[in-house]
């Protein structure tokens, strides 16, 4: 069967996204796709080629080497449809594999969506499959060309919380001058305000009584 080009630019709004124009790198990149039913041997399924990680632009062809018939039985034996990628990207070469049920892809005619999950610094930390299909197989479907129809997305890893590092500054600095003024109130209880002092005396009274014990009566 020959390869289906799908040619997609996707610019991709997620919960998880960091501004694209802060990738530190955005050279191209390829990605080899291999899959596999359950325990059988992995194939060629094809490759998605990434023009640019910024824009989203990418190019993906494939082939599902498989028939509709084998996706049915895999599903109704509740085996996985496992998918390897192999990353080609600003030198670096790393291996990463992913998993859905088999039944899910199936009953979804072999639609599916690929992410690519990328870092700070531009690099491709991970790549995962899903289907837009439930998360339960509800049952079979009518027989379907076995032609994959893929979506393309692209995670960027987002900055974690900052710290508001001016305000606590001006925070404590304003208790300071409100102390300095007396115009702030010590409500601690006793104990409080003097448990540094107390502390050391009873300290004290107890060793004292434990090295002085009182000699019995004759």
């Amino acid at each position: 069967m020959a390869l289906q080009p799908v040619l997609q630019f996707i610019v991709v709004c997620l919960l998880s996204i960091a501004s694209k124009g802060e990738l530190e790198s955005d050279a191209s990149s390829v990605i080899q796709l291999s899959h596999s039913l359950g325990s059988q041997p992995f194939e060629t399924r094809g490759q998605i080629n990434v023009r640019s990680l910024k824009s989203g632009s990418v190019n993906i062809q494939q082939d599902s080497s498989y028939d509709w018939k084998d996706y049915k039985e895999a599903g109704e034996a509740n085996e996985f449809y496992h998918l390897e990628a192999f990353v080609k990207y600003n030198g670096i070469e790393r291996t990463f594999l992913t998993s859905t049920k088999a039944c899910l892809l199936y009953e979804s005619q072999l639609a599916d969506i690929i992410t690519i999950h990328v870092d700070l610094l531009g690099n491709i930390y991970g790549v995962s499959v899903a289907t837009p299909h439930s998360q339960q197989c509800t049952g079979t479907v009518p027989e379907f060309e076995p032609n994959f129809n893929t979506t393309v997305l692209i995670s960027y890893m987002e900055h974690g919380p900052v710290p508001d590092v001016a305000m606590y500054v001006q925070k404590v600095e304003q208790e300071k001058v409100a102390k300095e003024r007396g115009e702030t109130k010590d409500n601690r209880s006793f104990i409080a305000k003097y448990w540094m002092y107390i502390v050391p005396l009873v300290l004290v009274f107890m060793m004292s009584g434990a090295s002085n014990p009182e000699q019995p009566a004759r």
